[in-house]
């Protein structure tokens, strides 16, 4: 009895390191960019970063606190501050078609798209925050914010400090593995 035991004790311990070490070397969530640097710098001045959506850069000193927003009413370098903090953002864009990937008229995807765009207003795009929202209250809203984009290239971005996946619907286990692998992990940590 004492060497089955012991037997099936060691199965245990080596399925057990089996499955870790294979969990370890699957490929992070998303694209990683190198950051662009973690410096205040005084409000009213604007950061040029190299993604859109940001993944890192320097920023304002206040960050956007945590919520599902409507309108994107926050700039950019309050955003980056927030995925220092370790947050995770979850940018949308309903001017492009989910099933197109292309953009319902050509001002979208660039610094001049706005809300007027009819698809802000559609049911899909209600669909689309719903659908968000969801997610984020699912995984609790604990440093996550969605916010709408227009001037995004894609669809649907998910950001944390230094990572950037993009999607075309809604993929809630890919959204959900984003969120477990980065949220508050950024680069400065602190209690909210």
């Amino acid at each position: 009895m004492k060497w089955i035991l012991i037997a099936l004790a060691t199965v245990i311990v080596f399925a057990g390191g089996l499955y870790f070490a294979k969990r370890s070397a699957a490929p992070s969530p998303g694209t990683f960019y190198a950051s662009e640097g973690r410096t205040h710098v005084p409000v009213g001045k604007r950061v040029a970063y190299k993604t859109n959506p940001p993944t890192s850069g320097n920023h304002y000193a206040d960050w956007t606190r945590p919520g599902v927003f409507d309108t994107p009413r926050y700039p950019d370098e309050n955003l980056v501050h927030s995925l220092e903090h370790g947050y995770i953002i979850i940018s949308y864009n309903c001017a492009l078609g989910a099933d197109t990937g292309k953009a319902s008229s050509s001002k979208q995807g660039t610094e001049s798209a706005s809300l007027s765009d009819p698809a802000w207003k559609s049911n899909d795009c209600t669909d689309l925050k719903k659908q968000l929202a969801a997610v984020v209250e699912e995984k609790k809203p604990f440093k996550m914010i969605v916010i709408p984009r227009p001037n995004m290239p894609y669809r649907i971005a998910l950001t944390a400090w230094s990572r950037l996946d993009t999607m075309d619907t809604v993929d809630s286990a890919r959204i959900v593995r984003f969120i477990d692998a980065f949220r508050n992990n950024g680069p400065e940590q602190t209690m909210e």
